[in-house]
């Protein structure tokens, strides 16, 4: 289950930033990489519901907002 998506990320931090940490190739596009999102994305699912699953059936049928 995925918390957030690309598009949360880039309201909430903006596309400079979100551009900025994951144009990591070389040479740089100047544009988001997708999969470098995704992949942290993943990540930081996959360790929330390590957090949630001790307690709470998953997946969750709705995410919080906080």
């Amino acid at each position: 289950m995925s918390y957030c998506t690309q598009q949360d990320m880039v309201d909430r931090f903006g596309e400079r930033d979100i551009i900025t940490l994951t144009d990591i190739g070389v040479p740089a596009t100047g544009a988001i990489d997708e999969t470098v999102l995704t992949r942290a994305l993943d990540d930081a699912s996959a360790q929330i519901d390590a957090y949630l699953a001790a307690r709470y059936a998953l997946p969750l049928t709705s995410v919080p907002q906080i």
